[in-house]
């Protein structure tokens, strides 16, 4: 009888760990696919605010001064009311904080969170101006592949026009895709701010316990190929792009796709992302992505800016944080804003995050939303013509890098670019 108990509960257990094995395959690794019914233009799947409890520190920690990880000090959704940060500037240039930050009365000297928060929802470099003059993207498609999107923004959503998942592995937004799209196109913090969004999120690996099993041995440089991941459902999303475009009315077309990730042709399914970009190429649609030496022959960099200094002004730029060390490498780049902006967070309609180190991440959608600017004044631009545009009308400016004198030759000018298309 105590036998036969046992193996009962054996069996139990077992059952019971079978249960938990499924549940975490259903909820956590199995991909997600949400489209619309064949080319069918709409919201295949709306996505709610993420959770975040706002947490009472009593102190802020020494942040990691490695650029290469994120975040170097979290200020996310945290209490710092009781705290004195007076003398705490060095920590704070390290800091990512959001609108639901809890500041204390006692501050740096010079430092303030709104202040910082509205220049950095500024894209700089007078393109502000440009909408002052009704120049905005207004009509104009952006097609943007990235992680989980947060479908309700405030800075987006009355113009999110098409929303897909192709082989996602999460369904809670990520903030990296609102980022990307309120700069590109949010209402106060995008580039054009009158453009249309067309929005695909696509899975990075063919399941997610491959991606997490593997990312610790993958190789930031590209050496080596990336364990554990595919461009395939990247391609796919372009592909995708396309086919859409096939149907949208002329005006309507997605002009320009945003996509804020580098590919390494040693990775799987490269060879099926070079043949979605070449079609794209042949139907005009330019590509923008973190590797856009490989595709078109002009590297992108990013600008650095300390919290309190004019997003206008192009004295307030520098080298990019985390550039500073490898500064000589990117010197034939165009240089884009990077460091202290503003976006979109996932913790609600009006939730916003600051952060003041950017990743490249921050300069594809920044260039994919001057594109749509330049379509808008002249919808007989080319991609060639643009990217072209783009470096020729650029300023050069000296600055100061590590001690010594750096000439960034490239620097992005909007204003000039936008009118010399204009005027072609």
């Amino acid at each position: 009888m105590k036998r036969m108990k046992k193996i009962s509960l054996i069996v139990l257990a077992g059952l019971a760990a079978l249960f938990v094995i499924a549940a975490i395959y259903i909820l956590w690794i199995q991909p997600i696919d949400s489209r619309t019914k064949g080319t069918e233009i709409g919201i295949a799947r709306k996505t709610t605010a993420d959770t975040k409890k706002v947490v009472k520190m009593k102190k802020i920690a020494q942040p990691n001064t490695d650029f290469s990880s994120f975040p170097q000090l979290d200020l996310r959704s945290k209490d710092l009311s009781k705290l004195d940060l007076t003398h705490q500037q060095e920590k704070l240039d390290y800091a990512i904080f959001d609108s639901a930050t809890k500041w204390p009365k006692k501050l740096p000297a010079g430092f303030d969170s709104e202040a910082c928060l509205a220049f950095g929802k500024n894209p700089g470099l007078h393109v502000r101006d440009l909408h002052q003059a009704g120049i905005t993207g207004k009509g104009v498609s952006i097609g943007i592949i990235d992680h989980t999107l947060f479908t309700e923004h405030e800075q987006y959503a009355d113009r999110l026009k098409h929303y897909e998942e192709i082989h996602l592995l999460s369904k809670t937004p990520e903030m990296h895709g609102a980022g990307v799209a309120s700069l590109a196109l949010g209402k106060t913090t995008g580039v054009a701010p009158e453009a249309h969004l067309y929005y695909i999120a696509a899975g990075l690996s063919n399941n997610l316990g491959a991606m997490m099993l593997n990312k610790a041995n993958n190789d930031s440089a590209g050496n080596m190929p990336s364990k554990g991941f595919t461009y395939k459902y990247y391609a796919q999303a372009i592909e995708r792009f396309l086919e859409l475009n096939q149907t949208l009315p002329e005006k309507e077309k997605i002009r320009v796709i945003s996509i804020s990730r580098g590919f390494n042709k040693k990775d799987d399914g490269y060879d099926l992302f070079q043949r979605a970009l070449k079609k794209a190429k042949e139907q005009q649609v330019l590509v923008v992505t973190a590797s856009l030496d490989k595709e078109y022959g002009i590297g992108l960099a990013g600008l650095g800016r300390k919290m309190m200094a004019d997003p206008d002004e192009l004295g307030s730029y520098s080298v990019g944080s985390w550039i500073k060390e490898e500064a000589a490498s990117y010197q034939e780049c165009l240089f884009l804003p990077m460091d202290g902006r503003t976006y979109a967070g996932v913790y609600g309609r009006d939730n916003y995050q600051y952060d003041t180190s950017g990743g490249i991440s921050w300069t594809v959608p920044y260039l994919a939303g001057l594109y749509a600017l330049a379509y808008q004044v002249n919808p007989a631009i080319t991609p060639e013509v643009f990217l072209t545009q783009a470096v020729a009308t650029s300023n050069a400016q000296t600055v100061e890098n590590k001690g010594k004198p750096f000439r960034i030759k490239q620097i992005i000018d909007p204003e000039q670019l936008i009118y010399t298309i204009k005027n072609e």
